[in-house]
């Protein structure tokens, strides 16, 4: 099942004694899970968790009697397949005694083996993709905000996400700490006490990029960076480039600006003013030409093994802002 109708069931009496949850995205398979764990009795839960996982062992948590409570709860993390029959065998056990409770949290990045394990839990299934846009993770973060009872502003949760380059698990932990302040917290707060893994933001880089300014110091410092990865981050300009494009057809498709009717969601105003801006500037023959760059660019990255992609990177982007400044002077 997909996540609308599965938190439904979450919020429901009805909730299955065994549930599989899997997906693109860890973030949502974590918390969700947690949530899935609390209904089943994590207290009296026993935890398998990739590596440690035994089948006689997972076994015997359902099949055999618990001296201390009636409640059987088993719960595996794993990132590799275990076995259909040894599935069925504990999916088995729970179907035959409510009493027995069995959350297979799994982590697999083939989507092929995840699907093969749906047919052993049958509609007892949620997969989970990734926030299709920055709306949609915000949401999530609020959730967390308010689980932790921390007061937080949506355009503070915005900025935190973006600070953390739109990454969920880091933003989280932020909120973590933040909620240990027993304070509200609102941008000045975050640009105060909020820092990202990498020495500059990906967007600082990317405005630079478009309004054609010096960008070399922050593109060194984000490329020492423990995190940095050449794709990803030409992954990131083409996202962010292909929003602006969006935003532009759409205003001259229709000659209005409806910043969520041509992305598919609303920021906080003073950013969607700001991209429209940006979407403005550029022409569309400069799109055309920026995103077949990229498109080289990334060819050039995934094949040539002997590049030196610092390098390579940086005249890339010196070459992306000259395809800027000249279809601007046509």
């Amino acid at each position: 099942m997909y996540k609308k109708e599965f938190e439904t069931l979450l919020n429901s009496s009805k909730f299955p004694n065994y549930f599989l949850v899997f997906g693109s995205d860890d973030y949502q398979i974590d918390e969700y899970s947690a949530e899935i764990l609390e209904l089943y009795g994590k207290d009296e839960s026993t935890q398998i968790y990739y590596d440690e996982y035994d089948f006689n062992v997972a076994k015997s948590v359902l099949l055999e009697p618990n001296l201390f409570s009636s409640n059987s709860v088993l719960h595996i993390k794993r990132d590799s397949k275990i076995p259909k029959k040894e599935l069925e065998v504990l999916v088995n056990a729970c179907k035959k005694n409510s009493d027995c409770k069995f959350l297979f949290e799994f982590y697999e990045g083939d989507m092929k083996i995840a699907l093969e394990s749906t047919k052993v839990f049958g509609q007892n299934f949620v997969r989970f993709f990734a926030p299709s846009n920055p709306n949609e993770a915000v949401s999530l973060l609020a959730k967390k905000a308010q689980k932790l009872h921390l007061d937080i502003t949506t355009s503070a949760l915005y900025q935190i996400y973006s600070i953390h380059n739109e990454n969920l698990y880091l933003s989280a932990t932020e909120l973590n700490k933040l909620s240990n302040l027993g304070k509200k917290i609102d941008e000045q707060m975050v640009k105060d006490l909020v820092f990202g893994l990498s020495p500059v933001s990906f967007d600082e880089i990317f405005n630079k990029l478009i309004e054609l300014k010096d960008f070399k110091d922050d593109f060194f410092l984000c490329f020492e960076s423990a995190n940095f990865n050449e794709i990803s981050f030409l992954n990131s300009i083409y996202l962010s480039l292909f929003r602006l494009f969006k935003i532009h057809s759409y205003v001259k498709s229709n000659g209005t600006f409806d910043i969520k009717a041509a992305i598919g969601y609303a920021p906080p105003p003073n950013i969607a003013k700001f991209l429209q801006t940006q979407a403005l500037k550029l022409s569309l023959n400069t799109f055309k030409e920026l995103f077949m760059f990229l498109n080289g660019v990334e060819f050039e990255l995934k094949t040539d093994s002997n590049l030196e992609k610092k390098y390579f990177l940086l005249s890339s982007l010196i070459k992306f802002q000259e395809i800027i400044y000249i279809n601007s002077k046509n």
